[in-house]
C-alpha cells in the first residue's frame, strides 16, 4: 500500500487574506476561535492536536506578518480541507501549496511563511466532521499582485495591477509584459482601514457602535438612494479614501488616459461603486475575488511543468 508522500501530488492555491481565505473555489471569512466546549450552531469546527475551533465567524486582526501565532496556520488546514472538496473529494492526499505574500514583503518574509506552513509535512485534523490526513510535499511562494496577471494574458503597452485587499493594497506596473521595478509596492490601506474609519465616526456622530459587517456591505454594494445614517458616513468616508487610493495609483505612474488599469481583490468595490473610474473604459474590475488563489495555481503548474522538463 503506498504511503500518502508518493500520492500524485495535489496544487492547492490559498490567498491568506485578512478579511476573507480564498482558495480556487472557495471562500470563507479569515476568522478563528478555540473552543470552550461543543458547538451549538456552527458545523465549521476544525479539530487539530486535540484543540477545537470555530472558522470563519469573525476578522482576524490586521499585522504585517502572519506567522506570529499559529491563526493563519489553522485558516489553511480548513483551506486545504474546502478545496479538497472541489477535487476529488479527498481526505488523504499529497499537496503542494501554492500561496502568496503582498509584493513588497515576499524577498523578506517569504522563507518563514514557508516554513511556517510547512511546520507539519504530514498533518492529521478533523473538519465539517471528515478527519483528513494529509502530506504537505512543498509550498511555493509568489508575489501577491502578479498572479493576476495569470489571469489577465498578454499586457501590452501601459498596465497597472492594484489588488485591494482588507490589510493591504498592492500595486504593479507592467509596460509591454515587463514589471517595472520602482512600481512594485504594498501599502497598508485595505478596506479595513475605511471600516474602522467609519465606525469611529459613527461612534462619535450618532453614539453607536455598528458592526463591521453593515459597513462591508454598505461598501461592497454602493449607498445609493439609501439616506440612513450609516449609508451617509460611509458614501462620504468611502470616496474619500477612493480619492487617496487613486493618488497613490498617480504617484507610481498611473495615469487616467494612457494607463490600463486591472482592479483585483475584495476591495476594489471602494473603486467602482465611490470613484469615477468605473465609467473609463480603459479600467477594467475583476469581482473574481478567487483570481489570486487560481493564479497561484496556474503559476505553480507552470513552474512545475519547467523543472520537469529541465530534469
Amino acid at each position: 500500500m503506498k504511503s500518502i508522500s508518493e500520492f500524485k501530488p495535489v496544487i492547492i492555491g490559498i490567498d491568506h487574506g485578512y478579511g476573507n481565505i480564498k482558495t480556487a473555489h472557495e471562500v470563507f471569512r479569515c476568522g478563528i476561535e478555540k473552543m470552550t466546549g461543543d458547538a451549538i450552531a456552527s458545523e465549521s469546527v476544525l479539530t487539530y492536536q486535540g484543540v477545537s475551533y470555530v472558522v470563519g465567524e469573525s476578522h482576524l486582526t490586521y499585522r504585517g506578518e502572519k506567522t506570529v501565532d499559529d491563526n493563519f496556520y489553522l485558516l489553511t488546514l480548513a483551506a486545504i480541507a474546502e478545496e479538497l472538496k472541489h477535487k476529488g473529494g479527498f481526505t488523504e492526499a499529497n499537496l503542494i501549496l501554492a500561496v502568496g505574500l503582498p509584493l513588497a514583503r515576499v524577498s523578506g518574509q517569504k522563507d518563514a511563511f514557508r516554513e511556517y506552513l510547512m511546520q507539519n509535512k504530514a498533518p492529521e485534523f478533523d473538519y465539517k466532521g471528515k478527519h483528513y490526513h494529509l502530506h504537505i510535499e512543498k509550498v511555493l511562494i509568489f508575489p501577491q499582485g502578479f498572479a493576476e496577471t495569470a489571469m489577465i494574458g498578454k499586457l501590452p503597452g501601459d498596465n497597472m495591477i492594484l489588488d485591494i485587499g482588507n490589510g493591504t493594497m498592492n500595486i504593479a506596473r507592467v509596460i509591454n509584459g515587463k514589471p517595472v521595478e520602482k512600481s512594485l509596492v504594498t501599502i497598508d490601506y485595505g478596506v479595513s482601514f475605511c471600516v474602522r474609519e467609519i465606525q469611529s465616526v459613527l461612534s462619535r456622530k450618532i453614539g453607536r457602535s455598528v458592526e463591521e459587517m453593515k459597513i462591508e456591505e454598505r461598501i461592497i454594494s454602493g449607498c445609493r438612494n439609501r439616506s440612513d445614517d450609516i449609508s451617509v458616513e460611509t458614501a462620504d468616508i468611502a470616496q474619500k479614501y477612493a480619492e487617496e487610493i487613486i493618488g497613490q495609483l498617480k504617484v507610481y505612474g498611473y495615469d487616467e488616459i494612457d494607463t490600463r488599469l486591472h482592479v483585483f481583490g475584495g476591495g476594489g468595490c471602494l473603486l467602482k461603486n465611490y470613484s469615477s473610474l468605473a465609467d473609463h473604459s480603459n479600467v477594467t474590475f475583476y469581482d473574481d475575488i478567487c483570481a489570486n488563489a487560481k493564479g497561484y495555481e496556474l503559476f505553480a503548474e507552470r513552474k512545475i511543468g519547467k523543472e520537469g522538463s529541465a530534469a
